[in-house]
């Protein structure tokens, strides 16, 4: 039996139109992407629910921690969860078992309607409030400049294949889990029936590989290609803390290196670390 999607907001979208955008949007996990509007779930139901682009104010992810909320200290288990915000402050979460599917629901929706606000209305107050702490950023150089451009650049032709840097990013994670489960067995042996998962990041990097290959002279290794790290290193340069890419590169890994769980972060840093430095290591910072 197919279930009539519910309204939510004040815009509806006519009954055929409904049913025809609902039938053809893109399924991440249990909530999907039309050309009208969002399909939310409720608990039981996938895609119960739709908002009409013209309502959404913003759409983004929310990590609840399974242990004592989120502390601000190292990465534990947590719940996922993706929040669309309607109607002047009112929101519609649904939870989601793997984390990825939310990256990859907020990366095509970045695509298709990037007018939508993708952090909360209390990320976007920290992170103005952040700004507004930060000393003032230094005159660039031309060579600076000239560097900021090509990592921009550089972001954009990421975006255009969001399926790859968040597998890259996913696999790495996996990676790393396995790694560091097989160091605590004898002789840190990885299992055969556990190669599947290194041949994944493996396949990961090599598909990266094939993509940037049409690009040149990208500023970054294929195993590191991510907008989070091209980010990283934007801010660099904006502190005039490097001016090169490859300088810029370099002060990102000795930040990542520098971050452990006795190390205190805000939750944009920690979803920054969390979709990154698992590439990093598995790669020994090379």
């Amino acid at each position: 039996m197919i279930f009539k999607p519910v309204q939510l907001g004040r815009e509806a979208l006519e009954r055929d139109i409904l049913a025809a955008d609902r039938k053809s949007c893109k399924r991440f996990g249990p909530c999907g992407v039309g050309e009208r509007a969002l399909y939310l779930s409720s608990f039981y139901l996938n895609c119960r629910y739709y908002l009409p682009y013209s309502e959404i104010t913003r759409v983004f992810k929310r990590i609840v921690m399974s242990k004592g909320g989120f502390s601000h200290k190292g990465i534990f288990a947590s719940i996922p969860y993706l929040v669309a915000e309607y109607d002047g402050g009112r929101e519609k979460q649904c939870t989601y078992k793997h984390e990825e599917q939310v990256d990859q629901l907020l990366a095509y929706l970045k695509q298709t309607h990037p007018e939508i606000k993708q952090v909360s209305a209390a990320g976007e107050a920290r992170i103005e409030e952040k700004e507004r702490e930060q000393p003032l950023k230094p005159e660039l150089t031309r060579e600076a400049m000239d560097t900021l451009k090509t990592l921009k650049e550089a972001e954009t032709v990421l975006e255009k294949r969001p399926d790859l840097y968040l597998e890259l990013s996913k696999s790495a994670r996996a990676k790393r889990q396995l790694l560091l489960k097989a160091a605590q067995r004898r002789g840190g042996a990885v299992k055969s029936k556990e190669q599947p998962i290194l041949d994944r990041a493996v396949r990961a990097q090599k598909e990266m590989e094939r993509f940037l290959s049409g690009f040149e002279e990208f500023p970054l290794p294929a195993r590191y290609a991510h907008p989070v790290v091209l980010r990283r290193m934007e801010r660099t340069i904006e502190a005039g803390r490097a001016v090169t890419p490859i300088q810029a590169l370099e002060v990102v890994k000795a930040d990542l290196k520098a971050l452990n769980s006795s190390v205190e972060v805000s939750q944009e840093e920690h979803d920054e670390v969390v979709a990154v430095k698992a590439m990093f290591l598995n790669e020994n910072y090379r």
